[in-house]
């Protein structure tokens, strides 16, 4: 294959209530003596895979002036609790040698509003923007609908700038060994990226699909379910996979991602 690296990149930090990402079912003491709600950090990253035939970026993190750019409920149910400069994409892609202009491909995993923060970056550059069109067809849908969820105008409006390639199956390779799989579950278009080195080593991207790493236990999700049916079958797919010799799964939103893998500029082979 011909992926010679991979680079992790910290896009610090965002909270939010535990039971969005696991099943958390209120009793009838918790009504009558309510507790705290367990609230949980959870890392934001991107990554940029080195192919001998392009440079790839998996999801774009969230944006500087967060609290200019997201709608006040966005603010408050997903606080960003980490950011600094470092954290911005065009310092993490310094970090290992980049500039937004040497990106050839982004891959959105799905559009909402922590994976698509620094599109803007990359508006005049044009790398070709893949994401999938059960994706876009959704989020167009539910803000022409004025729905109230995590999908921003202005992400989709700098989409309609950028070249955008619309992925209308279940299954793409874009280049030798980074294979896309439509995934479901959590967005009607979520997509895994897999990605399979030099040295024949597997890592699997799964978005949003798991959160937590816990769901690949329980096999169930919290609030940010999607589609059920989706959910329960692939995730059953998304563990045999993982099952495969040296192949490694890496959840966008891990608690505990940067004690399991290095930070760029380090990398993974």
């Amino acid at each position: 294959m011909s992926v010679s690296k991979i680079y992790l990149l910290d896009h610090g930090k965002i909270s939010a209530d535990l039971a969005w990402f696991l099943p958390n079912p209120m009793t009838i003491e918790d009504m009558k003596n309510p507790k705290p709600r367990n609230w949980v950090d959870v890392s934001v990253m991107s990554a940029v895979i080195e192919h001998k035939d392009g440079v790839i970026l998996f999801d774009t993190g969230i944006p500087d002036n967060v609290s200019g750019k997201w709608p006040q409920i966005a603010l408050s149910v997903f606080p960003v609790t980490k950011y600094s400069e470092e954290n911005k994409m065009e310092n993490q892609l310094k970090k290992i040698g980049y500039k937004p202009e040497d990106i050839h491909f982004i891959i959105l995993s799905h559009l909402h509003l922590d994976h698509t923060g620094s599109l803007e970056l990359f508006k005049n550059s044009k790398p070709d923007v893949i994401v999938h069109e059960k994706e876009l067809k959704y989020a167009l849908l539910n803000l022409w609908l004025n729905k109230p969820v995590p999908y921003l105008l202005r992400d989709l409006e700098i989409l309609r700038e950028m070249n955008i390639v619309p992925m209308s199956t279940e299954y793409l390779e874009i280049l030798p060994g980074v294979e896309l799989l439509l995934i479901g579950g959590h967005t009607p278009g979520s997509i895994l990226l897999k990605v399979r080195t030099q040295n024949d080593n597997n890592y699997i991207f799964t978005g949003d699909f798991i959160h937590v790493p816990e769901e690949l236990s329980f096999e169930s999700k919290g609030w940010l379910l999607g589609n059920a049916e989706e959910y329960y079958t692939r995730i059953r797919l998304l563990k045999s996979m993982q099952k495969l010799p040296r192949t490694n799964i890496i959840i966008s939103h891990d608690p505990k991602l940067w004690e399991k893998y290095p930070k760029a500029p380090k990398e993974l082979k």
